[in-house]
């Protein structure tokens, strides 16, 4: 099967290099942009990722660049909360991105930096690949999307001002502020908000930490969980297209990170490409993986709408009980009261 994944950041990258070392299908790849460059912060956990890059034989130890202890919450109204970390790092994306295609390339995938393309321009490829994150570039546009603007710089202090993890939530739950230490006195000091205030908070933040700006690094983040990105996929005359990573949703609302739920969707998505199973399964596969985005998603509309109540915390009971069981992939303990604080002190 002849395939084009267009876009190459980490769920692009990471499903050419899979499938171009692992099938004997044609894989060819395309990115806009002329070489990797991140768009956004990188804090992820090291389990998760470590477990993920393993199918490529690469160690994800020789990427981390600061792995954290604990992680500082400071809320609007100076109360500050610590969650114990396990295993949350910053790492080196641009190096990670990079190796992907690397790999992909060696093994034979044909990979065009720098080329844009269109569907009309793919129509030779049985299966098209949408992995262009929040532009969705292939794929038609989502109908109710939601874009989270945000702004972010990497910096260099003299001194840092904080020697972890440290974010702090906006009101109305609109987002938040975060300082990821990047080590050798760099840290990515960005934010993130649904009402626009993101400039007004982190440049605050600039003056009265100073640091050095060296880049400007952000870009949007698409918030909306899969089940609201329709269509995850189409279907032509003698072609497939298909979302992969946060094209069709697989960002986790609450905190904006994409990373690993992109990494997951890859993984799924050559699953099923390699198995040969059907779109359905495909979604299904989606469902089973995300199941906690969708309530808590909700709860984050109550939350922006004023309509948060004592009454709709129980909403968060099932999704809370699934995933303490996966604190290794999210990186922190998960704990009821921190989830609680989120919702009542914002």
């Amino acid at each position: 099967m002849k395939i084009a994944i267009v876009g190459l950041g980490v769920a692009g990258g990471y499903l050419a290099a899979r499938l171009a070392r692992e099938t004997e299908h044609e894989v060819y790849g395309f990115d806009a942009l002329s070489s990797v460059e991140t768009r956004c912060a990188w804090g992820a956990s090291k389990h998760e990722l470590g477990a993920i890059v393993k199918a490529l034989d690469i160690n994800f130890e020789d990427f981390v660049l600061f792995e954290g202890k604990r992680i500082k919450v400071i809320y609007p109204d100076s109360y500050e909360s610590t969650i114990p970390l396990v295993g949350l790092v910053t790492f080196d994306k641009d190096a990670l991105e990079r190796e992907f295609l690397r790999l992909a390339k060696e093994a034979g995938a044909k990979l065009q930096l720098g080329k844009r393309v269109s569907l009309n321009e793919l129509s030779s490829f049985e299966l098209v690949v949408d992995a262009t994150g929040v532009y969705r570039a292939i794929l038609p546009k989502i109908k109710e999307d939601m874009i989270m603007p945000n702004l972010e710089y990497r910096v260099q202090y003299d001194e840092m001002p904080f020697d972890d993890f440290t974010i702090f939530p906006y009101s109305k739950l609109g987002g938040y502020t975060w300082f990821f230490p990047l080590g050798s006195g760099m840290a990515h000091v960005g934010g993130g908000d649904k009402f626009h205030r993101q400039r007004e908070f982190v440049e605050s933040f600039m003056q009265k930490h100073n640091g050095k700006k060296l880049k400007t690094i952000a870009r949007p983040i698409r918030i909306v969980p899969f089940e609201h990105a329709q269509p995850i996929f189409l279907k032509r005359e003698n072609q497939i297209v298909v979302g992969a990573g946060e094209s069709i949703g697989c960002v986790f609302p609450l905190l904006g990170e994409g990373i690993i739920p992109s990494l997951q969707c890859a993984q799924l998505l050559f699953e099923n490409i390699t198995q040969k199973m059907g779109l359905d399964e495909y979604v299904n596969a989606l469902k089973n993986k995300f199941f906690y985005f969708e309530p808590i998603f909700k709860i984050i509309i109550a939350k922006w709408s004023g309509r948060w109540s004592e009454a709709l915390k129980a909403h968060l009971i099932p999704s809370y009980i699934r995933v303490k069981r996966m604190e290794k992939r999210f990186g922190f303990k998960i704990r009821m009261r921190d989830l609680l604080d989120v919702f009542n002190r914002t």
